[in-house]
């Protein structure tokens, strides 16, 4: 990795970019804008743009490797913390309630991957299996522990908890996509703590 005085600024512009093809992506959707459209947004050509990434695949890609790379570590950190998946599960929904244009980006791109030729489609395929995956061990765990409820099937329950928050997100872009996650984080908390044995 470069330590140049070219490095720096390179990165900010790409974070730059990474912003501005969040809230675009958010509002319109991948098919909905432009590489050109995001290039404005950050004052730059289109060719400047694609110096840094190299078509809007790419930076739809890199966008939500991002996210998705913040999100796991802010879920592990919170989960060795606390050892409550659902407080990690709050700390992630509110922290991307929290940026602009997150909550409405994944909603959005999340639905439109079912299809199967979109370029996110095996992208959300792995992230959703992986998570259902580990949070199902995680809740198998606890029930081991004696720490949650036991009637519960660990796979239906991980499966069932994921469909809530993102549902909630709906909900809450929907609604008022610029309101605190209050509203949102306190209906998690409160469907969570009927799990605790």
């Amino acid at each position: 990795m470069s330590t140049g005085s070219g490095y720096a600024p390179g990165r900010a512009r790409q974070q730059q970019i990474l912003a501005e093809a969040t809230r675009a992506f958010g509002r319109a959707g991948f098919d909905g804008v432009s590489v050109q459209e995001i290039a404005e947004a950050c004052g730059i050509s289109r060719q400047g743009l694609l110096h840094h990434f190299k078509s809007k695949e790419d930076l739809l890609m890199a966008l939500l490797r991002q996210r998705d790379e913040a999100d796991q570590e802010l879920f592990q950190g919170v989960l060795r913390e606390s050892g409550s998946p659902f407080r990690a599960i709050v700390a992630v929904v509110r922290a991307n309630a929290a940026a602009p244009g997150i909550t409405a980006m994944f909603t959005q791109l999340a639905a439109e991957a079912i299809r199967p030729e979109h370029p996110a489609h095996d992208f959300f395929h792995d992230v959703y299996t992986r998570i259902h995956h580990d949070l199902r061990a995680t809740l198998a765990q606890m029930q081991r522990e004696g720490t949650l409820v036991t009637t519960a099937d660990p796979e239906k329950l991980a499966s069932g908890l994921i469909a809530l928050r993102d549902g909630l997100a709906l909900q809450f872009f929907l609604r008022s996509p610029t309101q605190n996650a209050d509203e949102m984080t306190d209906t998690l908390e409160t469907m969570f703590s009927l799990l605790i044995a």
